[in-house]
């Protein structure tokens, strides 16, 4: 690891290898994944509109991606009775998907920057920032608190 500077952009073709790799590295107990399937699946399907790398010394050392939806599309009937007031057809909302630090830049601040620069893109729709976590992911739970994330009251049950 060096102490070089971060630098925070938008991701591009030519990073997903590294992306690949951060995130199989992860994807064992150093990260619970809140998508149950790959990096590699994820961009297959979704192809995120919003994706930002990390790089120190012009190396990728991190990864968020995202979008922005209609609030209709991420809400079920249950969460819209908190939203009295302020729910709109119109609404955009920022999704937080998927996001990784190598364990060697962990605690620098480098997460927090993926997210700022997540959240400077929402605001140009006054979007606000929402991510899932489960529930036994402390690291990533505590990583949200600590970025300024407010937990919902409602949780997801299911039965086989």
């Amino acid at each position: 690891m060096t102490n070089g500077e971060v630098k925070i952009r938008g991701m591009v073709d030519d990073d997903l290898p590294r992306v690949h790799e951060i995130d199989r590295l992860l994807f064992g107990e150093e990260r619970v994944p809140t998508w149950p399937f790959s990096f590699e699946t994820y961009w297959e399907i979704y192809h995120p509109k919003l994706s930002f790398v990390a790089e120190v010394d012009g190396r990728v050392v991190g990864f968020l991606v995202g979008n922005i939806v209609q609030e209709e599309h991420s809400q079920s009937i249950l969460r819209l009775t908190h939203l009295a007031g302020r729910y709109s057809r119109d609404r955009q909302v920022g999704w937080i998907d998927m996001m990784g630090i190598l364990p060697d830049y962990q605690h620098r601040q480098i997460g927090r920057k993926l997210v700022e620069a997540f959240q400077q893109e929402c605001q140009h729709t006054n979007a606000p920032i929402r991510g899932i976590v489960r529930d036994n992911d402390e690291k990533l739970r505590n990583f949200l608190i600590k970025a300024g994330f407010k937990k919902w009251d409602i949780a997801t049950y299911e039965k086989d």
